[in-house]
């Protein structure tokens, strides 16, 4: 691959990434809010210059030159028009909180969307099928090839994905007889001897990699509805990792927090590891985008589904200059929280400490 063609598609999977996190989010709470007839006033993908734009039905919909934000205005929701009969405070808390909530769904969505998509392109039931043959390898020199399915090993019978493997251990160094089929339906039978590591644990191999796992349409779907659930099971122990001292450096060391120019670098690494790596990438971090927005901080969606509860509890609402306010410092807080990590990730890229995908 060229130079120019590495960087062209590592700039492709980066913009991506960015509309795929930002586009959704944004959309969730633009269609909830058309749903509960709330005057939308722009629905805004990306951040700076507008590229593309155009009005209809009373909302500028516009494209922007920086894919890294986004934000749909609402009426009611600026000084001056609080009280818009078709303003967001003038929804009964119910519409409000579907509205803020609408963005997070649609990235968990997002990613059960990925994950079920990507592996129905993948599927395999075929617990033998090799999906590699390293080279130089016993199995290259047999003539194994990429699609070949091996039936058996030794006259028993491939029942699961890691069958191949515990046959290579359990007899080590002696000669394994493989029958199968060829793509084109062809049988054979080869007999390929491992070659097996000098060192304990002695491992044994022939240079053969088949699915680690059995997947099905079925499966893939589990996988998918599953996938944000496991997410953000994973980032919540993460995050108990950082603040409780297990991992070195806590929440702004080498391993901690990463910002936008840390994401955009993790984007770049999984793009040259291929499109499997992508996108679990990408789903991750759209379960990360929607799990963060939940969170009860001021600016993000749980903060203020926070502050519709407590005034659904109350039965009044807060001061809505003073609300204003406060979601503006918080917005402010949180801009600062985001310059100072990439800065740190400034840092870690420049002195080769980023850790990158693991």
């Amino acid at each position: 691959m060229s130079t120019l063609l590495y960087w062209l598609l590592t700039a492709v999977g980066i913009c991506g990434m960015f509309l795929i996190l930002i586009a959704p989010h944004e959309g969730g709470h633009f269609l909830a809010a058309k749903l509960f007839k709330v005057r939308v006033i722009e629905f805004s993908v990306g951040a700076g210059p507008k590229l593309i734009s155009f009005v209809r039905g009373g909302t500028m919909y516009a494209l922007r030159a920086f894919p890294i934000l986004g934000y749909v205005r609402m009426g009611g929701m600026e000084a001056g028009d609080f009280d818009e009969p078709n303003g967001f405070h003038s929804k009964h808390p119910v519409q409000r909180i579907g509205i803020l909530f609408a963005g997070p769904l649609a990235n968990f969505l997002i990613a059960m969307l990925l994950i079920t998509g990507f592996e129905l392109t993948q599927l395999n039931d075929d617990p033998g099928k090799i999906q590699r043959v390293l080279a130089g390898t016993p199995a290259a020199v047999a003539g194994l090839q990429v699609g070949d399915s091996v039936r058996s090993v030794n006259g028993k019978p491939v029942s699961a994905p890691g069958f191949i493997s515990a046959e290579e251990n359990a007899h080590p160094g002696q000669p394994l007889v493989l029958t199968g089929v060829h793509p084109d339906g062809k049988p054979f039978a080869v007999t390929v001897t491992p070659t097996c590591t000098t060192t304990a644990p002695v491992v044994c191999l022939i240079g053969v990699g088949v699915a680690p796992r059995v997947l099905t349409a079925q499966t893939a779907i589990q996988d998918g509805v599953t996938f944000p659930f496991v997410a953000v099971k994973s980032i919540v122990q993460g995050i108990d990792a950082l603040v409780s001292g297990q991992v070195k450096g806590g929440l702004f060391g080498p391993q901690g927090l990463t910002g936008p120019i840390g994401i955009g670098a993790i984007t770049a690494e999984s793009v040259s590891q291929g499109p499997p790596t992508y996108i679990f990438l990408v789903a991750l971090l759209s379960v990360a985008l929607g799990f963060t927005n939940l969170l009860p901080l001021l600016a993000l969606d749980g903060g203020r589904i926070v502050i519709v509860v407590i005034e659904w509890i109350r039965r009044r609402p807060f001061d809505r200059n003073m609300e204003m306010n406060f979601q503006r410092w918080g917005l402010v807080a949180l801009l600062a929280l985001a310059a100072l990590i990439s800065f740190l990730d400034i840092q870690r890229l420049a002195a080769g400490q980023f850790t990158g995908i693991h």
